[in-house]
């Protein structure tokens, strides 16, 4: 019987290990293919998001700069107009945008579209460049100092003290060693290791351009670069460039300047040189102060029983805090002025002064001690205790002063007394005060005091209209700004 063994087909063992190599190899072939693959996948996704966070910090930046009034080029200007604008310390500065008074919140805006309420944003947003933490990526980081804002655009307070530090964009370049972007003729380029841009001289446009990295697993060699530009103009008048609000017919070069026209405090506006600011900051302004609920009805005030108090509110702020943020707007767009003297008091049963030895010359230092002193008084207002007010002392004593031409009265409540001692008189104070101005200091060589009354929240103009219309004191800014120039507003 043949036997056939030795002639069956197979492998042989030399064939079995060529094949077993050349299926290792093409394994490791196609790892090696799916490795670069991932790695490259790896490089470009880390390319966008590199490229992406670029350019949306790019395109925040344009968009500030298109709602904002000027382009701030010089550290300087920084605290021109209040002292208290600072920025963080650990940064260089790059440049800044000064914005324009802004509305808060959509009840700012009239429905008819012809009236405003805007507040003024104190100090300008700073942008700088400083060396990255350990928990931003190297070498360098772009940070932004200003005003937050909320998810539908408004900033959400104009307050300096309110102001944050945001890091726009880390991975910022150490060195410049890039194309660079050439200025227009006439701007001023600058350049800060990784960030170059160029200004206009008119402070109104910028081109910026920025490199950032991403270095791969902290390796050098594989450090990924991003470049990019972007070019714009701010879309808001400049008062430097156009006057915003034309003079009011009949005004003259005696009226105190202001940046962006004529200077009004709650709508009411100076008609002197020489004016002294009154502030309440009795209980009353309180913001946890409850106030008698009620609504005037036919010139009539009617009350509300369901609940018969509540909180005092203006544009969302006490009225202490309205009163405060009001005024350093219109004290920050007064035009320095030899002319131009100023006096701020704060008022309950006792005065506090800015200036205690009476109105100053109004310069950058005693504009910028206005600033302070009204903060300061802003942060005491939780110390607030007295809940009764006397104006009538110093009321009399600007009587018969020459430095003071018109007084600006706010208040949100009533005088504790109605008679006493005044410019030598003994009487009612109110009825003093009106018929010396009248008789007496209007034949004088200063003329009449004009005492222009702001009533907040009630209606301290008019006794019919507020709920102590029954008491003597209920009209008291109605009758001390009485005289022919002279008025009283209530605002609510």
């Amino acid at each position: 019987m043949k036997n056939n063994f030795f002639n069956q087909s197979g492998f042989t063992i030399v064939e079995l290990i060529i094949a077993g190599s050349i299926s290792v190899t093409m394994i490791g072939i196609g790892y090696s293919i799916v490795q670069i693959a991932l790695e490259g996948n790896k490089i470009d996704s880390t390319q966008m998001s590199l490229s992406g966070r670029l350019n949306d910090t790019l395109d925040f930046i344009l968009d500030e700069v298109k709602v904002g009034k000027k382009i701030i080029d010089d550290e300087s200007d920084i605290t021109a107009l209040n002292t208290n604008c600072i920025y963080p310390d650990d940064g260089e500065f790059l440049f800044g945008i000064r914005l324009p008074d802004q509305s808060l919140v959509k009840s700012d805006y009239n429905p008819e579209g012809d009236q405003f309420n805007l507040n003024q944003v104190e100090c300008p947003i700073v942008y700088t460049i400083r060396p990255s933490n350990s928990e931003e990526r190297m070498p360098f980081a772009l940070v932004r100092y200003g005003p937050q804002y909320n998810e539908k655009g408004y900033y959400i307070s104009p307050s300096f003290q309110d102001f944050q530090e945001t890091v726009l964009l880390d991975g910022i370049s150490s060195t410049s060693e890039y194309d660079q972007i050439v200025c227009p003729q006439g701007d001023n380029l600058q350049v800060n290791r990784g960030i170059t841009f160029c200004i206009d001289r008119y402070k109104k446009s910028i081109e910026i351009q920025i490199e950032a990295e991403d270095s791969q697993n902290g390796k050098l060699r594989n450090t990924l670069k991003s470049l990019a530009s972007v070019g714009g103009f701010s879309a808001i008048q400049d008062e430097s460039q156009v006057n915003l609000i034309p003079a009011t017919e009949g005004t003259t070069s005696e009226l105190p300047g202001c940046i962006g026209g004529r200077c009004c405090w709650l709508g009411v506006c100076l008609r002197s040189k020489k004016v002294t600011y009154m502030i309440d900051k009795s209980t009353a302004m309180k913001g946890d102060y409850e106030h008698s609920n009620g609504e005037i009805i036919n010139g009539e005030w009617m009350p509300i029983s369901d609940p018969d108090t509540i909180l005092a509110r203006i544009n969302g702020k006490s009225l202490l805090s309205i009163a405060i943020s009001t005024l350093k707007q219109n004290i920050n767009r007064l035009e320095i002025s030899d002319n131009v003297y100023i006096q701020i008091v704060a008022f309950d049963n006792e005065p506090q002064y800015l200036f205690e030895d009476g109105p100053r010359k109004l310069t950058i230092a005693n504009k910028n001690e206005a600033i302070g002193f009204l903060n300061r008084l802003s942060a005491e207002e939780e110390d607030i205790a007295e809940d009764e007010i006397e104006p009538w002392p110093l009321l009399c004593e600007a009587l018969e002063s020459d430095s003071v031409e018109q007084i600006i009265l706010l208040s949100a409540s009533i005088p504790s007394t109605t008679e006493g001692p005044c410019v030598g008189m003994e009487g009612n104070y109110a009825e003093i005060i009106d018929n010396y101005n009248r008789i007496t200091r209007s034949k004088s060589g200063i003329g009449s005091l004009i005492i222009n009354s702001i009533s907040l929240f009630h209606n301290f103009c008019e006794t019919s209209k507020n709920y102590r219309k029954y008491e003597v004191n209920s009209d008291w800014l109605g009758l001390i700004s009485s005289g022919a120039e002279s008025a009283c507003t209530h605002i609510k």
